[in-house]
């Protein structure tokens, strides 16, 4: 997940071993490419083939208010039960991780996911911002709605930092459902946690006022539709105890949390027991319609 924030903490650590303040910002904190590259979907395409599945792909761009053009993919399977809007985690690309699309797929569902800015084949701002992805998220959403255009219902699902855009479109659009996969509540707490042990009594972070304010669980207390929430009882970096606070401050009467035995982080839905779960969560959504 933040495997670049984290080493980025540690070096500024070993350098000041006799006391460590590190100010932490949306630049240092999101994830950003040197340059956008081509898509790359050969994994998905070789996962497909593995199952003699079915499916087609189709590339989509998307230019938002900054004028930069966001790249991504929509994903169509044989008999689908569910449209998917795919908010994936930090530094999460498409040409790394096609083949996650795939365990959708398995579901079936219909999946649209565009990379974030800076990132993978999408254009890149001179200066990264929560909130200008954020609106990015609302464009996405949109664009699926023409996409998909079914009588399907559709979910938001994020995973680990897209759980926070996840959450901002599901207050934000009238959605059928939401899944939190591997969840955020507040990126404080996530930051602190990237922290090792060692460096704790000598380690102070200064967390951007634009970073410090992000708390999912403000976009949750909004949100009483069905929501489902999945994370690993092996995740470290996102723990079970940031999603089961998300779970407790929401209205919703129809949720639930599933922990996934030896689950480990951006894991989830390679689990099979996940897709039966995400299945159940399905149908009440069908059901509520």
């Amino acid at each position: 997940m933040f495997r670049l924030v984290r080493n980025f903490l540690l070096l500024a650590c070993v350098f000041q071993l006799s006391g460590c303040a590190i100010d932490v910002s949306s630049s240092s904190f999101l994830h950003q490419d040197a340059s956008a590259s081509g898509l790359d979907t050969t994994a998905l395409s070789q996962a497909v083939n593995k199952d003699e599945a079915a499916m087609t792909i189709t590339t989509v761009e998307i230019v938002n208010g900054e004028e930069l053009t966001l790249k991504g993919v929509a994903v169509a399977y044989p008999d689908p039960i569910v449209n998917v809007v795919l908010f994936a985690d930090n530094g999460m690309t498409i040409s790394k991780n096609s083949a996650l699309l795939h365990e959708f797929g398995k579901l079936p569902a219909n999946v649209l996911w565009v990379d974030y800015q800076g990132t993978g084949a999408s254009d890149k701002a001179k200066k990264a911002r929560m909130y200008n992805l954020k609106r990015d998220s609302l464009l996405v959403y949109d664009y699926a709605k023409e996409v998909f255009a079914n009588d399907l219902p559709t979910v938001v699902h994020g995973i680990s930092m897209g759980t926070i855009f996840a959450s901002y479109v599901a207050v934000k659009r009238d959605i059928d459902g939401l899944v939190l996969d591997s969840a955020i509540n507040k990126v404080n707490d996530v930051v602190q946690n990237m922290v090792p042990d060692w460096t704790k009594t000598f380690t102070f972070l200064k967390v951007s006022p634009e970073l410090a304010i992000i708390e999912n669980d403000d976009f949750i207390r909004q949100f009483d539709k069905p929501l489902f929430l999945v994370v690993g009882d092996k995740d470290r970096t996102t723990p079970i105890t940031f999603s089961r606070e998300l779970y407790e401050v929401s209205p919703s009467t129809d949720k639930w949390i599933y922990v996934v035995p030896g689950g480990k982080h951006n894991k989830s839905m390679t689990y099979p027991d996940v897709k039966g779960q995400y299945r159940m969560f399905v149908r009440s959504l069908k059901s509520g319609r």
